[in-house]
């Protein structure tokens, strides 16, 4: 590489596919924080280019003024997003130069995502970047341990085969699953799939466990994984593995909601997708086939009606929404928060909350939080941080997602937001609270 000292030409280790060892980082814990004045330039930004809005309603000029005003107050999302629009000429005169430039200054800042951006740009060959593989997967390498969910999704699965075939793929399946592992506990839809298919199977020396599978590709939906979503749909209707049991259509047919849902918005994202389609043993609560959006509304986070920076979840890689399965080498906008992705609910008063460590004490919509000083805070403490449980029952567990948290660490708020109970009180998919039965 040039001796120049912008980071797009940074001297970094050589890709090593047989490393031995790997500390899982994560990025919320390296970007800079956000303001309030600059989330709100950012969200009415990011109404504007909603994939809720027809593409010829989609305002990116407006979008892209956005952007740069909370750029200027530090928002290195708008700044990521905007990078993505001089790309691709979206509401600004195309240039790929100053795209490399907004990414070289969030790179200065530490930004882990933008580290993987580079490489994604190496990989294409954009602008003045010569394309270069090498480069590129140096840059992933050296993202992913900064704590690019990211590059730890991307780099864990050309890593996860149990024996090497150069070049078309390296085995050092322990390194990859702890990269798939680190990038599924941040979040990741696309980490969430590929440590789920590569956990498919009854090979223990392998790791191999189909029960954990299934649960894994089960969160990787409400991750926003379309794959995730596709591939159980097609396992519950022929009833192959990770599935157990048989066929299950009702179930598969579902799924089939989710994917199709996702395939037309990827930035939705299901985290209380068990409120209307948990996974067995559980019975599945009946749903009017005719009435598709209830069941994906349901099946969203509740948010209130003026979200705080906290909420908007942390961007990841340009190739995340448009790469995958893919060739590299084509740069395209990263995932984007929308109108439509959650929906707005208020607080029931009192509140309710409870310990994670205790048994759930009224079914609904449950918010979790660590408290600020935790040091998994800013990973844990997302707007999707949610989950349906039912009276009685556990809350989820974080250890079982690969974070460092004790469950009693956590604090459960209830939105309500329960299934009203239809006839013979059997459970219906509903959104909202349900009907008060005097």
């Amino acid at each position: 590489m040039s001796d120049s000292k912008l980071p797009r030409f940074t001297r970094l280790d050589k890709f090593d596919p047989h490393r031995k060892d790997f500390v899982c980082k994560h990025e919320a814990n390296a970007n800079p924080p956000i303001t309030s004045e600059a989330e709100a330039l950012f969200q009415q930004a990011l109404a504007l280019v909603s994939y809720e809005k027809w593409s010829e309603d989609r305002n990116y000029a407006k979008a892209a003024q956005l952007y740069e005003q909370a750029m200027k107050l530090g928002h290195w999302k708008a700044q990521f997003n905007l990078a993505g629009l001089y790309l691709q000429g979206l509401g600004v005169e195309q240039d790929p130069e100053k795209a490399i430039e907004l990414t070289e200054d969030l790179m200065r800042k530490g930004v882990p995502a933008a580290w993987d951006n580079m490489g994604t740009m190496y990989m294409g060959g954009i602008g003045s970047l010569k394309q270069d593989a090498t480069a590129a997967y140096a840059f992933w390498q050296k993202a992913a341990d900064m704590g690019s969910m990211a590059s730890q999704a991307y780099i864990g699965a050309k890593l996860k085969a149990a024996h090497d075939e150069p070049p078309t793929f390296w085995g050092n399946r322990p390194i990859g699953l702890k990269m798939l592992e680190c990038a599924f506990a941040q979040g990741s839809a696309n980490g969430a799939f590929e440590l789920a298919i590569t956990l498919v199977g009854t090979h223990s020396d392998l790791q191999e466990d189909n029960e954990r599978a299934l649960k894994i590709f089960h969160e990787g939906v409400k991750l926003g994984s379309q794959k995730s979503a596709g591939y159980l749909s097609a396992s519950f209707r022929g009833g192959e593995a990770p599935v157990q049991g048989g066929p299950d259509t009702s179930r598969a047919d579902r799924y089939h909601a989710f994917a199709n849902a996702l395939y037309h918005n990827p930035d939705l994202r299901f985290p209380n997708l068990d409120k209307v389609l948990p996974l067995p043993p559980a019975p599945l609560p009946q749903w009017d086939m005719s009435e598709p959006k209830k069941l994906i509304d349901a099946a969203k986070a509740v948010v209130s009606a003026a979200p705080s920076p906290s909420q908007a979840p942390a961007p990841t890689s340009p190739r995340t929404s448009q790469l995958e399965g893919a060739e590299r080498g084509v740069l395209a906008t990263h995932t984007r928060v929308a109108q439509g992705i959650a929906r707005e609910a208020e607080l029931p008063t009192p509140r309710v909350r409870c310990s994670g460590a205790a048994r759930c004490l009224v079914t609904g919509i449950w918010q979790a939080r660590v408290p600020e000083s935790h040091a998994l805070a800013a990973s844990f403490n997302q707007w999707h941080r949610q989950s349906y449980v039912m009276e009685g029952q556990l809350f989820p567990d974080p250890r079982e997602q690969h974070l460092d948290i004790d469950p009693a660490q956590v604090i459960w708020t209830w939105w309500n937001q329960a299934n009203p109970l239809g006839f013979s009180r059997i459970p219906q998919v509903g959104v909202g609270n349900p009907p008060v039965v005097g």
